[in-house]
């Protein structure tokens, strides 16, 4: 979903150092697209405050005390399905990455990546996009290549233009940017990665991507 260009995106942040919390706020202050409403130090406080305000944006660590930053995104998934987190972690474990793709989580960077593209990344994200680091990605790539797969041939198979925005998807290009590089309407991107959906039986892009990767469907 497209925040109007004249609101900021209401975010909240959950990190159980209050140091970092306070650098990353003053970080992001200067990133006009969001507003931070407010900064957690668990994820129990997180979802109390997510039922009494309205959200746009949760940026939050996976190593929490009590529940954990897993458990959070699962309850927040559930909670508000259109509600996109990015994960800001030290931890780049093939199992931990696993996890994150499994409750769809729309963004996933190390703790140790600069202004820029925390900037880049938030942006797409609140743009309806996506956004893994290249430590990320090179994990998930080689978690995917090591998995024997049973799957079945498409039954329906993505014609020459589903594949190439599927490329561009899985590149983390916004509907915007992407029917600008092919020269197409973003009405007809809308309805060729609906025409994805139903041809792959994904219900998100995380799902989309997913398949598209494990089905050797693009290049990176």
């Amino acid at each position: 979903m497209i925040p109007p260009t004249n609101q900021r995106t209401r975010t909240l942040l959950v990190d159980d150092h209050p140091v970092f919390l306070d650098g990353l706020t003053s970080i992001l202050k200067d990133c006009d697209e969001i507003e931070i409403l407010n900064t957690v130090t668990s994820a129990e406080e997180a979802l109390q405050y997510l039922e009494n305000e309205s959200l746009g944006l949760v940026i939050t660590d996976i190593n929490l005390p009590g529940m954990n930053g897993i458990e959070l995104i699962k309850k927040i998934k559930e909670i508000n399905p259109n509600l996109p987190v990015l994960v800001l972690s030290m931890f780049l474990g093939r199992e931990l990455v696993k996890e994150i793709l499994s409750v769809e989580t729309e963004g996933y960077l190390s703790k140790k990546i600069n202004k820029v593209e925390l900037f880049d990344a938030v942006k797409k994200i609140i743009h309806g996009g996506t956004y893994y680091s290249n430590e990320i990605t090179s994990v998930m790539m080689d978690l995917i290549s090591k998995k024997k797969s049973d799957r079945t041939l498409l039954k329906h198979e993505l014609t020459h233009r589903e594949r190439e925005i599927l490329q561009l998807i899985c590149q983390e290009y916004s509907s915007k940017e992407i029917a600008s590089k092919l020269f197409i309407s973003v009405t007809t991107v809308d309805s060729h990665r609906r025409s994805m959906f139903k041809k792959t039986g994904a219900k998100s892009v995380i799902r989309l991507i997913r398949y598209a990767v494990e089905n050797n469907l693009v290049m990176w």
